[in-house]
């Protein structure tokens, strides 16, 4: 079966599911249009809280909408990745940078990348962090502005706060983030024996983004047969009047022929970042006359999309 079927079939299986740079997209605040911005003052520091999506390392963040204000600014820009305490933000600093006047826009709202892989923070599914940004600017002269959505708040997992702790809570900013997701397959489930036992479902490596590893399938009865690979994005258990326990709910099937040493079927796995962290179930059931009903189950196999 050549890679590309499977692409198609693996992009039938996540159609309507929702998950760059190094790293996976994680959070992404990116309002349009632009309806309101804050100042970024020395009486004001602006901060945007958010929630991490996924665990790994944090590698990225990214203001996506800032600019010079009042004029050209000549103070640096503070960017700071702090903890939070029941959703407020804290003064412990996990990364910095200071931005110099140059990086930033003059005019349009424009996004400033910033590298926070060397500070090494790991994050994990539901963790509320911040970002603060801060600069010596008195007011009423040259500051920054971070552009968003004011009145509305679009962003539900965090929200605005200025002066450290004081919530605006009609305010989001826009922001991204990105986290090393790294990929992973395991087998889940019990498979149902055949001639020689249960056949097996592995995979040769991890599915990383834009790879192509093989799905190992093995072969139960011992001479050539046929088989039927399923997937789906939600793992059940239901027993069938087959014998074996049915593990995946089926999105999608491949029909596959079994050569007596097993098969080997590739699966190209897209470069689309929206799938980092994503689940694919996956189970195959084997044609073996040895089989209680002449049919023979592997276990669950589990694909988690990632770097």
């Amino acid at each position: 079966m050549p890679p590309h079927t499977l692409t198609y079939i693996l992009t039938l299986s996540l159609a309507g599911t929702a998950a760059a740079q190094t790293g996976c997209l994680d959070q992404s605040y990116l309002p349009n249009p632009l309806t309101n911005g804050l100042e970024v003052t020395q009486n004001q520091p602006v901060t945007q809280t958010f929630t991490a999506g996924l665990s790994g390392q944090l590698t990225f963040v990214e203001i996506s909408r800032i600019k010079h204000h009042n004029g050209f600014c000549t103070n640096p820009l503070t960017v700071d990745l702090v903890t939070t305490s029941a959703g407020v933000p804290t003064t412990t600093v996990l990364a910095t940078v200071t931005l110099q006047p140059a990086s930033i826009a003059i005019s349009t709202p424009s996004p400033v990348l910033i590298d926070f892989t060397a500070a090494n923070v790991f994050v994990t599914e539901n963790d509320v962090l911040a970002l603060a940004l801060t600069s010596p600017n008195p007011p009423s002269t040259p500051s920054y502005a971070w552009w968003g959505e004011a009145p509305s708040s679009g962003y539900a997992g965090g929200q605005i706060f200025i002066q450290q702790t004081i919530p605006l809570s009609v305010w989001d900013l826009a922001f991204q983030t990105w986290v090393f997701s790294p990929a992973s397959f395991s087998n889940y489930g019990a498979g149902h024996p055949g001639t020689t036992g249960v056949p097996s479902l592995g995979s040769s490596a991890a599915p990383v983004l834009s790879t192509t590893p093989n799905l190992l399938l093995g072969n139960s009865a011992g001479a050539p047969t046929v088989a039927a690979i399923f997937f789906g994005d939600t793992p059940i258990s239901v027993v069938t009047p087959w014998g074996g326990t049915a593990l995946v709910f089926p999105l999608v099937s491949l029909g596959v022929v079994v050569p007596p040493g097993g098969a080997q079927v590739p699966l190209a796995i897209p470069l689309d970042h929206a799938l980092c962290g994503f689940s694919l179930y996956m189970q195959a059931i084997v044609v073996d006359a040895g089989a209680s009903q002449s049919i023979a189950f592997t276990p669950g196999l589990v694909f988690v999309l990632g770097d």
